[in-house]
């Protein structure tokens, strides 16, 4: 295995400038490519972006109504049917393939469909690194009842036997008594009429023009919106536009439109400038503009808008020391002030001394064309300046400045035509060591990692520093992050990279390792896929064994958890092979100690309470104790565990307990080859 050399951290910088800079309100709308009205707090902005990709991949019921809400009217076929009908026809018939090209709104289309089904509504995750549906028995059912699926067939689809496999899904949810809608590509399947049990529907995009004043709909007590769609150019964007660009529009147009005396054939101008990321002006400007002085006032204003000027001014003369600029451009009565600068860079001075662009989406534009623009050797020193800028001297990091540089990152990374997010790395490093940090550092990992434009590329490059990154900082965040919302939408590439994480053999990685598993196990859908992994560790001889045997202990804290987790075992074959094999290893060798033999007194404690548990722990116990050569050190052992859970001692006030001991004892007794002999 290769792995990167290990980066020490950077230490606290000598001269913090964060100390200078407020913590009074911030700008209340960050106009960037990922939000709209915030609030004040904008350490809030990540973790609401999070909480909405969130909810649309749980199809939450409020998601839902909401989608209902705004929901613009489109044709489903055959037959021109309305939504409402679509949706009678899958409270009839349960199972509906709706087929329709990718990029057409579908999903939506989709959502609008189980919003006719008055139950609770689950999208079934795939195999997201292979690109394939899991085996049918590898889904993470509801164990609610009744429920509706959603499951959407990756567009580059690598199932062999995709008719086959819908089958079985919904035999599967047949069995179940519940609602099944697959979303597909007509070019996956031919004649998806052929697969049996499926009532097959398609529909159509929605109107652009429907589509964008509906988005705008609850601006019109303030902005006539139907004269404003109608001004050019704003009705030539829409010409084949998606739904997913005009989605993009509309927000640009609720950034342009905040001032609501200016002519509406400025909001549209300003609106489509914004929607093509100002890449006209910002070429022209940055011609015009050949200061250094000037060009990073307008980069330390992107990461800052909204706060005090002076201090966007200070920022700026760190990012020229970062930078090695000459020491003219850090200041001098001869270099150009805050209030010449505000005015080269279209930007406004308030009563309270704050700056704020003019332009809408103007802070955004300007880090998406300084990334494109620049080399990465740049990009590198600029985000280690903005790492940097919530430090202060002696004391936590301001966490309002970390959550607009945080921000910031969030929203360029989204804007970059494909999408990446190396960067990512570099506030991870400087930030994890900071315990008020750490949970905004997993929501931002976690919004890029579920984000339509940079899912696929972080995903993938979580899985990267998992197998090969030496920074611990970097691993540990990754196995944060595997324990926290990004495992709800995709619970198979979460296992992979705690899997390879595991291997590691560091011990601060195996921490966040085991926290991650005791968090999955919280969650009841992931328990059964969560505790095979658990188990295949255990089971093994590499690195992953320990880490193994931890987090069966993590998942066994409490006499609940150890039921839950014995209630696992009791159905599942395989589980019962790999622990028997796991026990092997573990009696082998000077048997467990520590929190693991904590636990496996829990276990016994709940199978004195059920005696299924009891048999359940005896074959355990006999087989890996009759396994392999060792077998009477191993029963033995074993019945020293025994004695140690229950003592003599104490067996008047433990009459059932004390029992059980004494029948598997004797049970150990009478397999012991040493014995029988």
């Amino acid at each position: 295995m290769t792995t990167d050399p290990i980066e020490p951290l950077d230490p606290d910088i000598d001269e913090s400038y964060a100390d200078d800079i407020d913590d009074g309100p911030y700008v209340d709308e960050n106009s960037g490519q990922v939000a709209s009205h915030v609030g004040r707090d904008m350490v809030q902005n990540v973790h609401n972006w999070l909480g909405r990709y969130q909810a649309a991949r749980e199809l939450s019921d409020a998601f839902v109504q909401e989608t209902i809400a705004t929901f613009v009217e489109r044709v489903y076929g055959p037959g021109g049917l309305s939504r409402e009908a679509a949706a009678g026809i899958l409270r009839e018939r349960r199972h509906v393939l709706l087929v329709a090209d990718p990029g057409t709104g579908r999903r939506t289309a989709a959502v609008g469909l189980l919003g006719g089904v008055p139950t609770p509504r689950r999208e079934i995750p795939i195999d997201d690194d292979e690109q394939r549906l899991l085996p049918v028995d590898e889904v993470p059912w509801s164990s609610y009842g009744r429920c509706a699926y959603l499951l959407t067939v990756p567009p580059d689809s690598r199932n062999g036997r995709l008719r086959e496999l819908l089958i079985a899904y919904r035999e599967a949810v047949e069995k179940r008594d519940s609602y099944l809608v697959v979303l597909l590509d007509q070019k996956i399947l031919e004649r998806p009429e052929d697969v049996p049990g499926f009532t097959v529907l398609t529909v159509t995009a929605p109107l652009p023009k429907e589509l964008l004043s509906r988005l705008l709909d609850d601006q019109g007590a303030q902005l006539d919106v139907d004269t404003l769609l109608r001004t050019p150019p704003l009705p030539a964007m829409l010409e084949s536009a998606t739904p997913a660009q005009i989605a993009r529009l509309s927000r640009r147009i609720r950034a342009a439109a905040n001032d609501p005396q200016e002519p509406l054939a400025e909001i549209a101008r300003k609106a489509v400038k914004a929607y093509q990321n100002w890449d006209e002006e910002l070429v022209d400007w940055f011609g015009r503009n050949t200061d250094p002085r000037t060009r990073l006032f307008l980069i330390a204003l992107a990461f800052l808008q909204g706060g005090q000027a002076t201090n966007v001014l200070h920022a700026m003369e760190k990012l020229a020391e970062k930078l090695a600029e000459p020491a003219n451009v850090r200041g001098g009565i001869g270099a150009p002030g805050i209030r010449q600068l505000a005015k080269n860079v279209s930007a406004r001075i308030d009563d309270q001394h704050r700056i704020f662009f003019t332009l809408p989406s103007y802070d955004v534009a300007i880090l998406r064309y300084v990334h494109g623009d620049h080399s990465k050797a740049f990009r590198t020193r600029l985000w280690s300046w903005a790492s940097d800028l919530p430090m202060r001297r002696g004391g936590s990091p301001n966490a309002r400045i970390a959550g607009r540089v945080a921000s910031a990152m969030l929203a360029v990374t989204l804007a970059l035509p494909g999408a990446d997010a190396p960067e990512v790395r570099t506030l991870t490093e400087r930030w994890w060591g900071y315990q008020t940090l750490r949970p905004l550092v997993v929501d931002l990992m976690t919004a890029v990692a579920m984000s339509p434009e940079a899912g696929p590329a972080m995903r993938g490059r979580l899985n990267q520093w998992a197998v090969q990154s030496g920074s611990l900082t970097l691993l540990c965040a990754v196995a944060a992050v595997c324990g926290g919302a990004l495992a709800d939408a995709y619970p198979q590439a979460v296992l992979t990279r705690l899997n390879n994480l595991a291997g590691r053999g560091i011990d601060a990685v195996t921490d966040g390792v085991v926290a991650a598993v005791r968090s999955l196990w919280e969650r009841p859908l992931h328990r059964q896929a969560t505790l095979h992994r658990v188990v295949d560790w255990a089971a093994g001889q590499d690195q992953r064994h320990d880490t193994g045997l931890r987090a069966l202990a993590a998942i066994s804290e409490t006499r609940d958890r150890a039921g839950f987790l014995l209630a696992e075992l009791a159905g599942d074959a395989d589980l019962q092979a790999g622990l028997v094999h796991a026990f092997v290893l573990l009696f082998t060798a000077e048997g467990p100690q520590g929190e693991l033999r904590e636990a496996l007194f829990r276990w016994l404690n709940a199978a004195a309470e059920e005696p299924v548990y009891e048999d359940l722990i005896t074959d355990l116990m006999l087989r890996a104790g009759g396994t392999g050569q060792g077998a009477s050190s191993r029963f033995a052992r074993m019945s020293d565990l025994l004695y140690d859970w229950q003592p003599l001692a104490r067996d008047a006030e433990a009459p059932a307990a004390r029992d059980m001991r004494d029948r598997l004892n004797e049970r150990l007794h009478r397999a012991n080859p040493l014995v029988a002999a």
